[in-house]
């Protein structure tokens, strides 16, 4: 996952505003928290043996961080914003998430299931399944 410490910006220069520079910092920080919503649904839902309650808290916490990440997207997608990287950034994040979404809250029909399976078979046929 790409690492929001790893991206240079403008937020220490002094052409960025303090509203601009705020909204940097924290769109560094919520990267920062994305990955770790992402591993713990990894760690806790998908490999875990979740109770009822934790999959409802992951749910919310995952629900919000969509909220947020789509908020500081249409931020970040303005002309005026500077910090191309971060932006950039931010987009992968928002992707992770609506995935991990996916992946954990709607999963694929059996019917969509047998059909992705036949077509990795079709596409593989000398691979041994899993």
């Amino acid at each position: 996952m790409a690492s929001a410490e790893a991206i240079e910006t403008i937020a220490g220069s002094g052409s960025a505003s303090g509203m601009e520079r705020l909204l940097i910092e924290n769109i560094r920080v919520f990267c920062e928290r994305c990955d770790q919503v992402i591993k713990r649904g990894y760690s806790e839902i998908i490999r875990g043996s979740p109770t009822a309650e934790l999959i409802e808290r992951h749910r919310q916490e995952l629900h919000w961080s969509l909220r947020l990440a789509r908020l500081f997207h249409r931020a970040t997608a303005a002309s005026d914003f500077r910090d191309i990287p971060l932006g950039r950034l931010l987009e992968v994040k928002l992707r992770q998430l609506e995935e991990h979404w996916k992946y954990i809250y709607e999963p694929h029909s059996k019917g969509e299931t047998e059909r992705l399976e036949m077509l990795i078979k079709a596409s593989f046929p000398d691979e041994p399944r899993a």
